[in-house]
C-alpha cells in the first residue's frame, strides 16, 4: 500500500511535459496526422488578412503561396494530409471542426512570421506546424518549439542511432519525426514531417543531408 502511495505521489510529481509515450505510439500519432483525409469548405482558403488583422496564406495549390516542390491542397476534393499551419497545434478533431465552423486550412510560414512569432498566429486558422506536429506525437499536452525540444530530450551520438519516434531537429527551424531506415548502411530513411509550406507528409531523406543542414539527431527523454 505505501509503495502504491509512493509510486503514485511520485508519478503526480513528474513535470507536465513529462507524457510517457511509446515508440510505437508516437509513430501511429503521426501516420494518423499524414493519411488524416479532409474536405475542404467555402471559407477553407484565405489570401489577406483575418479578422484580427494577421496576414493569412493557406497552402492552397490556386493561391500561389505552395513552393514548387512542395504539395498544396485542393478545392472541391477529398485531400490527404493536415494543412501547415504557423503556430499550429490541433488535434485531428480540432481541426475537423475547425472546417466545418469556416476556418481557413492552415496557414505557410514565412520570415515574418519567424520574426512576428507568436503574434503571427491566426486563431481563425487550423493546422499544425512541425514542432506542434512533433508535440502530438509525443502525447505532449502543449505545444513545443523547435528550441524547447532540446529541454526535452537527449542529444544522440550520431544520426545513425535513430530509432522510431526519435526526430531530427533544428533550433528555430525545423523538426522531423523518424520513421524507419530504408537501406542497410543508415543512410536514407522515412520521416514524417509538417511540411512548413504544404501539409504533414511521408518523406524520404538522405541523413548526410540533413547533418550538414545543422539538424541534431533528438530522443524524447520519456519515449520508451
Amino acid at each position: 500500500m505505501i509503495r502504491c502511495l509512493v509510486f503514485a505521489l511520485l508519478i503526480l510529481a513528474l513535470p507536465v511535459s513529462a507524457q510517457q509515450v511509446t515508440r510505437a505510439e508516437a509513430v501511429a500519432i503521426g501516420l494518423s496526422f499524414v493519411e488524416h483525409r479532409w474536405e475542404p469548405g467555402s471559407k477553407s482558403a484565405r489570401h489577406g488578412k483575418d479578422a484580427a488583422g494577421i496576414e493569412v496564406h493557406t497552402p492552397d495549390r490556386e493561391g500561389g503561396h505552395v513552393s514548387p516542390v512542395e504539395e498544396g491542397w485542393v478545392a472541391g476534393a477529398t485531400n490527404i494530409g493536415m494543412p501547415y499551419k504557423w503556430g499550429g497545434f490541433d488535434t485531428l478533431i480540432q481541426f475537423d471542426a475547425g472546417i466545418r465552423a469556416g476556418k481557413t486550412a492552415g496557414d505557410v510560414y514565412t520570415a515574418e512570421k519567424r520574426r512576428l512569432g507568436g503574434a503571427a498566429v491566426s486563431a481563425q486558422a487550423v493546422g499544425i506546424d512541425c514542432s506542434g506536429f512533433v508535440s502530438r506525437c509525443w502525447k505532449l499536452p502543449k505545444k513545443h518549439s523547435t528550441g524547447m525540444l532540446f529541454g526535452i530530450c537527449k542529444r544522440l551520438p550520431s544520426a545513425k542511432d535513430l530509432l522510431p519516434g526519435d526526430v531530427m531537429n533544428t533550433s528555430g527551424g525545423h523538426v522531423l519525426l523518424f520513421v524507419r531506415w530504408l537501406d542497410e548502411i543508415k543512410s536514407r530513411a522515412l520521416f514524417y514531417e509538417a511540411a512548413p509550406f504544404s501539409k504533414t507528409r511521408a518523406s524520404e531523406r538522405y541523413l548526410v543531408e540533413l547533418v550538414e543542414a545543422g539538424y541534431a539527431p533528438l530522443r524524447y527523454r520519456h519515449i520508451r
